[in-house]
């Protein structure tokens, strides 16, 4: 009985310990968070001119005149930002911006990256739409502007490789791979596995 009673006193404290370190580590990240917070509000205003700003290049994109609901919807979707300030800011949170450019340019910052993110997911669209009406060729120029981009949409790169496969180009497919390590995105891994078994299937046709 005794032994018994040991043993569950024994993992009482243990639980008891492990509670009161989880909210040890809990209180630690909250301050280390709004330490970071008050030190990013505080960081006077830089210049970002000299930033990666991404610029839609209107005279090779495969744009046509077109009565067709879809794609002419995607086509009005990327003209409307040409004129527009885009950045890719992937994995910077609001606070990391704050800190590096300065509070006082969070709000264009975010419209940058809001403009970066309807790009790439309209040329993702558009990239499928050409590749379904069997335009490979103008949707190989798409989905290669995507991953110029650094999209991190997973099918802007499969549908590639695929059209590379297609097209007899599967060499190009290694340059995808190199330009899928550099991601930094949670999407990284998967898109770098599907990029390698479509890789490995031409060899194995």
């Amino acid at each position: 009985m005794l032994i018994v009673i040991g043993i569950l006193l024994f993992f009482y404290l243990l639980i008891q310990y492990s509670n009161i370190r989880t909210k040890q580590i809990i209180q630690k990240e909250k301050e280390t968070f709004w330490n970071k917070e008050y030190q990013a509000n505080s960081t006077r205003k830089s210049d970002i001119s000299g930033l990666d700003y991404i610029t839609i290049p209107m005279d090779t994109l495969p744009f046509t005149d077109t009565d067709e609901g879809e794609l002419n919807e995607i086509q009005s979707n990327i003209k409307s930002l040409f004129q527009k300030p885009i950045l890719n800011l992937a994995g910077l949170s609001n606070t990391d911006l704050k800190l590096k450019y300065g509070v006082a340019n969070i709000k264009f910052l975010i419209k940058c990256d809001d403009n970066y993110t309807f790009l790439v997911k309209n040329l993702s669209r558009w990239g499928s739409y050409l590749y379904d009406h069997n335009r490979w060729n103008e949707a190989v120029t798409v989905l290669e502007f995507g991953v110029q981009c650094k999209t991190d949409i997973s099918k802007n790169y499969i549908l590639l490789a695929e059209l590379y496969k297609e097209l007899n180009t599967q060499d190009k497919i290694d340059d995808l791979i190199q330009t899928a390590q550099t991601l930094d995105t949670l999407s990284r891994e998967n898109i770098l596995i599907s990029l390698k078994e479509i890789k490995m299937s031409f060899y194995l046709k």
